[in-house]
């Protein structure tokens, strides 16, 4: 394996302390003709979002995401000049406790996301936001992770006071092992975006550009989740493929066909990602070949984290792996979140409590759930055993009743992505 520091040791030396980079002062696409609209777009974000925290103890605004590694991907509309697939990605740093500043925080941002994303124009140009606060403490405590590498490294603070935002130790001291189980975990969370894709595809059809952009977006996540296993991890999209083609020209076994097929599918989504081409039409082909493809991978990486080759990879065997792949600490910390999430009804409080009270963890029933959809997809047919028995599983890992059909499906999709969003958007207070 090689080392997984040689990539990045000139930017530690560089990172005692977030550095301001005010939009115009970085790249931001891939392809630079669209730099200028981009830079445009970005600066008028940047100072809405200081015109709303202004009344908060806000230090800071930190872009994270492809667009601050100069990655960002737009493409040519004929009508509007240019098209964003990419998001935008902002970490709004606040000074000290959250408790009720925090929580009024919280419900401006999320109205000012609500606002930008739901702006005919901005929604025409594809231009969407996301906005998470963060304590200043907590950017020092941060644990080290794919979230947490990529934002050391590539975060750009757009405006605020650089010497609030200390860094972690195990950043200054290079110390920076990504765990196997954050790697899991990304694969999860791209498995949950997957469905969704997949099932406003199929209800709604029509050539939506941001359904193929997910679609290939996906196979880089599933190589990214991967390389992390394989301890090959990169941050930028182009350091991400050749080691990856690297690692399979050297193993040209690893994986068999799936090995060869996630190689090729990765530079061609990084092509799309680097705007370079368009990304090409979704189709039920495409994304059955995604599906088998995570299938082999999420089997695989369950067998490297449970230190065994199981030999079952059935649906059935789908929840087992999860709980028992998953460490005391992380169901603690998934408790805790859920439970200390002010922004679920009652409702649905009870529901995830009942579904994660059934699963170990709220997060083993929400990926659990995604899984057995993704893999046993076109299982779900009216009269198919599996499909009934599939359907039973997916009723009680999410508490929904559903009667076996193929819309059964995507009621299922929907109701795991509302949870998985519930879940993640907010961290404990």
């Amino acid at each position: 394996m090689s080392d997984p520091t040689e990539s990045y040791s000139d930017h530690i030396s560089e990172a005692a302390m977030f550095k301001l980079h005010p939009p115009g002062t970085f790249p931001i696409c891939a392809c630079p003709a669209f730099d200028e609209q981009a830079i445009h777009d970005l600066m008028r974000v940047s100072r809405e979002v200081r015109v709303v925290t202004q009344p908060f103890p806000v230090v800071g605004l930190i872009l994270t995401g492809s667009v601050a590694r100069g990655e960002g991907a737009l493409v040519v509309d004929t009508q509007l000049g240019s098209r964003w697939l990419s998001d935008l990605e902002f970490h709004v740093v606040l000074e000290r406790s959250r408790s009720a500043p925090g929580r009024e925080l919280d419900r401006a941002l999320i109205d000012m996301a609500r606002a930008i994303n739901s702006d005919p124009p901005n929604r025409d140009r594809g231009l969407r936001v996301g906005f998470n606060s963060i304590l200043a403490p907590q950017i020092k405590r941060l644990r080290p992770a794919i979230f947490s590498r990529e934002m050391l490294e590539h975060g750009k603070l757009l405006w605020g006071e650089p010497a609030a935002l200390p860094l972690p130790r195990w950043w200054q001291e290079r110390r920076v092992d990504i765990p196997l189980l954050d790697g899991f975990r990304l694969l999860n969370n791209r498995i949950v975006q997957q469905i969704d894709a997949r099932w406003r595809y199929e209800k709604f059809g029509g050539a939506d550009v941001l359904h193929s952009y997910t679609l290939q977006k996906f196979w880089i996540e599933l190589a990214t989740s991967l390389s992390v296993f394989l301890g090959r991890y990169r941050t930028s999209y182009r350091e991400r493929r050749a080691e990856l083609t690297s690692h399979f020209k050297s193993n040209p076994g690893f994986l068999g066909d799936t090995g060869r097929l996630l190689v090729a599918r990765l530079s061609d989504a990084i092509e799309v990602k680097l705007g370079r081409v368009l990304p090409p039409p979704c189709t039920n082909e495409a994304f059955d070949e995604a599906a088998r493809a995570a299938a082999v991978v999420w089997y695989w990486e369950t067998d490297q984290l449970l230190l065994r080759n199981s030999g079952t990879a059935g649906w059935r065997s789908i929840l087992s792996r999860i709980r028992r792949a998953e460490t005391y600490t992380q169901r603690i910390r998934d408790w805790a979140r859920l439970l200390l999430n002010r922004k679920s009804s009652s409702r649905e409080l009870v529901g995830d409590v009942s579904a994660a009270l059934r699963a170990g963890s709220a997060a083993n029933s929400i990926y659990a759930a995604a899984c057995i959809l993704d893999f046993f997809w076109n299982d779900f047919a009216v009269g198919s055993v599996q499909g009934a028995e599939n359907i039973a599983s997916l009723s009680n890992l999410l508490g929904i009743h559903a009667v076996p059909s193929l819309d059964a499906r995507w009621v299922a999709a929907q109701a795991v992505v509302a949870r998985w969003d519930r879940h993640l958007r907010f961290a404990p207070r």
